[in-house]
C-alpha cells in the first residue's frame, strides 16, 4: 500500500515549516546584526523596511514599510517552504534525508533570493563575511529547520489508503 498524505497536511508542514523558518532565519541574522554592534531596534525597522523596499521605492518610503516587509518575510518564507513540501510530492527521497535536502535547498533560496534582489535593483556585491553570513543563515536557520519540520510532519501523518 503507497503512503498518501493529505493536502491539508501538506499545507500545514508548510506552513509550519515556514513560520518556523522564517522565525529563525531572523533571528540569526538579527543576533549577527546586534553582535556587529548595532542597535537593535535599528535593525528589525531597517531590515523589515528594506524587504518592503523590494516592493518599489513608494513601499520603503510607507511609514508602514517595517510591517509590510514583515509581512512580505513571512509570506516569501511559507511560500518557499510550501514548495519544498510541493517537490517532496515528486521527490519523496527528500523527506528520508532531510539534513542533506534541507541544506541543499536553502543554498537555493539563497541563490533566489540574490536574483530576486537583482530584479528589485538591490542588489550589492558582498563582502565576504556577508556572504558567509548570508549563506549560513539560509542553509542552517532556514533550509535544514524547513526540510527537518516538514519531514517530522509529514513522516508521522497517518497513512491513507
Amino acid at each position: 500500500m503507497e503512503r498518501t498524505v493529505t493536502l491539508r497536511a501538506q499545507i500545514v508542514a508548510g506552513l509550519v515549516a515556514g513560520l518556523a523558518g522564517g522565525i529563525l532565519l531572523d533571528l540569526f541574522l538579527f543576533g549577527a546584526q546586534v553582535a556587529s554592534g548595532q542597535p537593535a531596534g535599528a535593525v528589525i525597522a531597517a531590515t523589515y523596511t528594506w524587504i518592503a523596499s523590494a516592493l518599489g521605492p513608494a513601499a520603503g518610503a510607507n511609514p508602514a514599510a517595517p510591517l509590510i516587509g514583515l509581512g512580505l518575510h513571512f509570506c516569501v518564507a511559507i511560500g518557499w517552504a510550501i514548495g519544498y513540501v510541493y517537490l517532496i510530492r515528486s521527490q519523496p527521497q527528500l523527506l528520508a534525508r532531510p539534513w542533506v535536502s534541507g541544506a541543499c535547498f536553502g543554498v537555493v533560496v539563497w541563490v533566489f533570493m540574490e536574483i530576486v534582489l537583482i530584479a528589485a535593483g538591490l542588489y550589492h556585491r558582498p563582502s565576504l563575511p556577508q556572504l558567509a553570513t548570508g549563506l549560513v543563515a539560509h542553509i542552517l536557520f532556514y533550509g535544514i529547520p524547513v526540510a527537518l519540520v516538514v519531514s517530522r510532519l509529514l513522516s508521522g501523518t497517518p497513512a491513507r489508503a
